[in-house]
């Protein structure tokens, strides 16, 4: 009769090759279990039909995520709602957070001057009606706002 081994031995062996998609062998070997140990247990709990279900949950949950950020993107060119504006800002940020790769993501023609300078007169035209003093200190900074912004765009392209 063969060794027995403990169920957490199994487990880190069974989520190796399930969730992190190493082969058999490096899940025994990780394990420190013999490779024909970890071939009966893949076939006694189906691992190779569960990896399967596991890259095809995976698969969808990147297609609707793309499908989000394009509605996101759609919303905010149709718009240029400030909100919906930094509503894409934020969720571009945590796709590079979290290390999403640039084949990832919709491809997105956005034209980022014209987006900033549609803000900028939403912004005058507030300041306009509410404070009309701060629409003077906006008016005094806009040369060093303008010049931030370009910098900032040359960084990011």
């Amino acid at each position: 009769m063969g060794q027995e081994y403990s169920w957490e031995v199994r487990e880190r062996a069974e989520e190796l090759y399930i969730y992190e998609g190493v082969t058999l062998e490096q899940a025994a070997e990780a394990a420190g279990v013999a490779a024909s140990t970890v071939k009966r247990w893949a076939v006694e709990g189906d691992w190779t039909g569960r990896k399967k279900e596991h890259r095809a949950m995976l698969s969808d949950i990147k297609r609707k995520k793309c499908q989000l950020h394009r509605v996101f993107l759609e919303k905010a060119l149709n718009s240029l709602d400030p909100q919906d504006v930094y509503a894409v800002a934020r969720l571009e940020a945590a796709l590079q957070r979290t290390g999403a790769k640039a084949e990832d993501k919709p491809e997105a023609n956005i034209d980022r001057p014209a987006l900033f300078l549609e803000d900028l007169k939403f912004i005058a035209g507030v300041l306009k009606e509410e404070d009309p003093e701060g629409l003077k200190v906006l008016a005094r900074h806009f040369d060093l706002i303008v010049s931030r912004f370009k910098a900032n765009h040359a960084q990011t392209t």
